[in-house]
């Protein structure tokens, strides 16, 4: 059982980063396009985010399980597992803005859209220490 529980939380490591990695280069690409074609590659950003959500959301859900059926709960685990959980709680709650942000966006709030260009990193960022935290603490 625990090996189905890894494997699903690999697959909501890459529904979670894959789709954050593409939107910052489309949103690169989108950068040095005319107006009509940017829209285009602009209106993958919300699509991307709700996949990387359903990712994280497996993240939570499979991780929770694992630590306590192949670890025996939290009390268990090494202090590196405490960072890693700092950049997934981190990961999360950018991901909650990112999404804000777009319900913004579509409101009508153009200039919310400046705030993809520091969120988009940033969990990137999160994720890639979520994920080094992670291989440190479980080896």
């Amino acid at each position: 059982m625990n090996e189905t529980l890894l494997f699903l939380h690999f697959v909501g490591l890459l529904l979670g980063a894959g789709p954050g990695a593409a939107q910052t280069l489309i949103m690169r690409r989108a950068a040095a396009l005319p107006a009509e074609q940017a829209q285009v590659l602009r209106a993958l950003g919300p699509m991307l985010a709700n996949v990387s959500a359903v990712g994280i959301a497996i993240l939570w859900i499979t991780g929770l399980i694992l630590v306590w059926s192949k670890y025996g709960g939290p009390g268990s685990l090494p202090a590196t597992f405490w960072w890693k959980m700092l950049f997934v709680a981190i990961l999360t709650l950018l991901a909650g803005f990112i999404h804000w942000t777009y319900a913004e966006v579509r409101r009508g709030n153009a200039a919310a859209a400046a705030r993809l260009a520091i969120a988009g990193p940033a969990s990137g960022i999160s994720a890639l220490l979520a994920v080094l935290f992670a291989v440190i603490a479980f080896n």
